[in-house]
C-alpha cells in the first residue's frame, strides 16, 4: 500500500515504533516545517515519518478541474527529510483509498507503519466523508495504544499559512510573498533546449527552458528577475532575466520560459537548470518594434543589477 523511503532512498519497512502525521504536504512549506519541529518535540521517543500522498484529494474527488503541484516529486521528498522527517511513506492516493473511514486508516497506519502516536493537523481531517468516523478516533487509539495530537498553526500576518494561500501569490506574481511563505524562492526546474533565436536577435541571448517534465505551478506571466542554478555550475549561482510567456512583440503566443543569464558566456543545451524567481519586474507587453523592446530588456536589465 504505502512506498517507503528514508533519506537514503526507497526501504522494505519500518524498523522501529513512529509518530506519524497524513497529508499532501504540498510546497513542505514554513506551516509543515513547523508542524514536524512540534511533533518531533512532543515525541522524542519516537521516529517521525510522513505520510504523503501522491494526488490533491479535491482533484481525484473531482473538486478541482486541474492538479497543479508546488513541488515536483523528488524534490517533494528531499524537501519533507529536510523539513525533519526520518520516515516517508508515499500513499497512492485512489478512489479506493478515499473510500477508507478515518479509523480504517489509523488502524492501516497502526498495523503496517508502527505508528504509535498521530499528528493531526490544526485543521486537518482524513478518511471518507461519506463513511465518516472521525470522532471515533479517540476511541480507537485507547483501543489500540497510540496517542493523538494536533498542531498548532504557523502564522504569518496574522493568517496561517497554506499551500492555497502559496498559490494565490504565485498567481498574482506576489513571488516574494510566495518565497516568506515557502521558506526559499520559488523555483521551476527544466532542460535548456534550442529556442526561436528570438534573444540574439535582440541581443539577450536566452536559454530556453522547457517545463515539459514539470508538475509545478508556474507564477503569473511576466518578466522576473531571477537566480539561475545547475549542477554544471557546482556551488555558484547566476543572477538572470526571466521571460515567462508569450513573445507578443514577434507574434509569438506559444508561452515559454526563457532566460537570459548575467555575467555567463557558456553552452547550456541539454542541462538542467533551476530557475528561482525573486522579483517580477513587469506585465509581458507588445511594443512597436524590435528596437523598442530591445530598448526595455535594457531598462530591466539595469533594474536586475540594482536590485540584485
Amino acid at each position: 500500500m504505502f512506498q517507503l523511503y528514508n533519506a537514503h532512498g526507497p526501504i522494505e519497512a519500518i524498523p522501529e515504533e513512529t509518530a506519524v502525521t497524513v497529508g499532501v504536504f504540498d510546497g513542505v512549506h514554513r506551516g509543515h516545517h513547523e508542524l514536524l519541529r512540534q511533533f518531533s518535540i512532543l515525541n522524542s521517543q519516537f521516529s517521525i515519518l510522513v505520510v504523503t500522498l501522491t494526488a490533491h484529494p479535491s482533484f481525484v474527488l473531482g473538486r478541482r478541474d486541474s492538479e497543479y503541484w508546488l513541488d515536483d516529486p523528488e524534490e517533494h521528498l528531499r524537501l519533507l527529510f529536510e523539513a525533519g522527517a526520518k520516515y516517508v511513506a508515499v500513499l497512492p492516493f485512489t478512489q479506493e483509498v478515499a473510500k477508507m473511514t478515518a479509523c480504517e486508516m489509523a488502524r492501516t497506519l497502526y498495523e503496517q507503519l508502527n505508528m504509535r502516536s498521530l499528528l493531526l493537523g490544526y485543521d486537518s481531517r482524513f478518511g471518507s466523508k461519506q463513511n465518516d468516523d472521525f470522532e471515533c478516533l479517540p476511541q480507537l487509539a485507547t483501543e489500540l495504544g497510540f496517542t493523538l495530537q494536533r498542531g498548532e498553526p504557523f502564522l504569518i500576518d496574522g493568517e496561517p499559512i497554506s499551500s492555497s494561500r502559496i498559490r494565490e501569490s504565485l498567481m498574482s506574481g506576489a513571488v516574494e510573498e510566495t518565497a516568506s511563505l515557502l521558506g526559499r524562492p520559488y523555483s521551476v526546474s527544466g532542460t535548456v533546449l534550442h529556442g526561436r533565436g528570438v534573444g540574439h536577435i535582440l541581443g539577450f541571448p536566452t536559454a530556453n527552458i522547457s517545463l515539459e517534465s514539470t508538475r509545478k505551478m508556474l507564477p503569473k506571466e511576466g518578466v522576473y528577475a531571477v537566480t539561475v542554478r545547475s549542477s554544471e555550475f557546482g556551488v555558484r549561482s547566476f543572477s538572470g532575466m526571466a521571460n515567462l510567456g508569450a513573445i507578443p512583440t514577434f507574434d509569438i503566443s506559444q508561452p515559454s520560459l526563457e532566460v537570459h543569464l548575467l555575467d555567463f558566456d557558456s553552452d547550456l543545451y541539454g542541462q538542467t537548470v533551476e530557475v528561482q524567481f525573486l522579483h517580477r519586474l513587469r506585465d509581458i507587453v507588445r511594443f512597436d518594434s524590435a528596437e523598442a523592446l530591445q530598448h526595455q530588456l535594457q531598462q530591466d536589465l539595469e533594474q536586475i543589477k540594482r536590485w540584485s
